[in-house]
């Protein structure tokens, strides 16, 4: 990682003595107008050395810089020699990497040289400094790029350098209040794509949302992991501040039954989890949020489900999870149930039998009238986990039975892993599901262990392909006899199996076309 950003700030630098080199100051204003209008759509590095950019001018150009051998640099512009777009992309590859492009542009153009952080800070005089609380901060974020979604037309391209500039102002900050800064810089730009997407047609939503969420997710997953990183106990009181800031906000934009794009809940839980082992904004945010269940009406399903799902969170963390299944029952299963499968897996993981049973019975009724295998895969991956960690209990596996034929899948593989041959083979009757129909490796590892309990399935599968009626029938009926053969012999029961032969011989005699498969396979003569 040290190379890489040794590597990063090498090709920056080499870049930027090229640009001040070799372009006119004029050239160079222009191109950062278009950085600044946003007119870079895309930036990417190739093989490490060269980036590659698009630029919307009077048309759309390409431009190649290359970060080793300048002169080979590019663009499909009809401009002869180096141009405005090749400035722009520059300056989206500067942000985008960490570094102040208002600060390089300004030392490319010979108006300023500045090498200390304290100097850079005079550049933008408006901008707020790391002594400024978070409220000057995100004033400041909405004054100057409250308006950028208005540029989202048909992607979140022009958000990408937004994230890279805002990011930018805190990059020499102490760590813990960087995290801070670049988790409301996440939220904001996440607010950002909120609007853009809002104001998206109605015929074209499908595509956006597609879109949208693709180029999000991975600032979703960075949010995440700063959040996850929070660590309260050790937070100054200016820190703090920072944090209850960016609850406030998580929480109204949860709240906002207008969201339709992004779950905002999910963002706030993130956050939220970091903050639960400190009693006091527990008790702070449970009076905050009862307040607000006063005035959310049921009919409005995303907060009155948020809502309740956080006072039920609450109501966990302090054992009293009777209380949170109640609330859980009130709100929307679709919006909750990613929470309550936590809840169940926290129980099970504390061997609290009593409470795990309790949230088990919830999502069992929630479930009940469920067939989607993909849907109740969760539910039954907890079934199975419960079988192992209490085996003497066979209401986890019950619990499963009843799901089928949707469980099927689930059943089967947690009893063939477990070693439970006979009921797994027994399912595999009871369903139907003949041996050619299973796949080879399981039924290989079964008739190694336990060959026995393949007899019955392929007696079933026998007297089916037979009453088929048909050659093609006769003959699979042979083939599952010849297979059958090898589980007598491993089981060392020759007498039985010439029983078995004879009885089936006498049972369909007048199947003449039966008779001559049965010779033409050998099995009898």
């Amino acid at each position: 990682m040290d190379a890489l950003i040794r590597l990063v700030n090498e090709q920056l630098a080499y870049l930027e003595q090229q640009f001040a080199a070799l372009m006119p100051r004029h050239i160079l204003s222009r191109g950062w107008d278009y950085y600044r209008s946003r007119k870079v759509t895309t930036v990417e590095v190739v093989e490490g050395n060269a980036i590659y950019g698009t630029v919307n001018g009077s048309g759309v150009y390409a431009v190649v810089l290359d970060a080793d051998e300048f002169t080979y640099s590019k663009c499909t512009c009809p401009y002869q020699g180096y141009c405005k777009h090749m400035a722009a992309v520059f300056f989206h590859y500067s942000a985008m990497t960490g570094g102040d492009a208002e600060t390089i542009y300004l030392r490319t153009t010979g108006e300023v040289t500045l090498t200390e952080n304290a100097q850079a800070a005079d550049i933008s005089p408006n901008r707020p400094n790391e002594e400024n609380d978070v409220h000057v901060w995100r004033e400041w974020f909405h004054n100057v790029y409250g308006e950028v979604w208005r540029q989202c037309k048909q992607s979140l391209y022009p958000m990408q350098p937004i994230l890279s500039e805002m990011k930018g102002t805190a990059k020499h900050w102490e760590r813990v209040k960087q995290r801070l800064h670049w988790l409301h810089t996440l939220e904001f730009v996440l607010e950002q794509v909120e609007k853009a997407y809002a104001a998206t047609d109605s015929y074209n939503r499908y595509y956006y949302e597609m879109s949208f969420t693709r180029t999000v997710d991975p600032w979703i997953l960075h949010f995440n992991e700063l959040a996850a990183a929070l660590k309260p106990a050790s937070f100054t009181e200016e820190e703090e501040q920072w944090v209850l800031a960016l609850v406030d906000v998580l929480r109204k934009r949860a709240l906002n039954a207008e969201t339709t794009l992004l779950r905002w809940d999910f963002l706030y839980h993130v956050v939220w989890e970091a903050l639960s082992s400190d009693e006091q904004w527990r008790a702070s945010e449970r009076l905050q949020l009862q307040a607000e269940a006063l005035n959310v009406s049921p009919l409005l399903v995303k907060p009155f489900a948020f809502v309740q799902s956080t006072l039920a969170c609450l109501d966990v963390i302090e054992n009293q999870d009777e209380h949170a299944v109640a609330r859980m029952k009130q709100a929307d299963f679709d919006r909750t149930s990613e929470l309550v499968y936590g809840f169940a897996e926290q129980k099970l993981e504390q061997r609290q039998w009593a409470l795990f049973s309790l949230w088990m019975d919830y999502l069992e009724e929630q479930l009940a009238s469920c067939r989607n295998a993909v849907i109740l895969k969760p539910f039954l991956t907890l079934c199975r986990k419960a079988d192992i960690l209490q085996p003497e209990q066979p209401g986890w596996t019950d619990r499963m039975i009843a799901f089928l034929p949707a469980a099927y899948q689930e059943l089967s593989e947690h009893w063939l892993e477990n070693g439970h041959y006979a009921r797994w083979a027994d399912l595999q009757l009871y369903l139907g599901i003949r041996p050619d129909e299973l796949d080879i490796q399981d039924v290989r590892s079964v008739s190694k262990a336990a060959p026995r309990v393949l007899i019955p399935l392929y007696h079933q599968a026998i007297d089916e392909s037979i009453t088929s009626r048909n050659r093609q029938g006769y003959r699979a009926a042979v083939k599952l006899i010849k297979k059958l053969e090898k589980l007598y012999k491993a089981e060392n029961k020759p007498v039985k199996w010439e029983s078995y032969i004879q009885g089936l011989v006498s049972k369909y005699s007048r199947l003449r076309a039966l008779q001559e498969e049965l010779w033409k396979g050998k099995v009898v003569t």
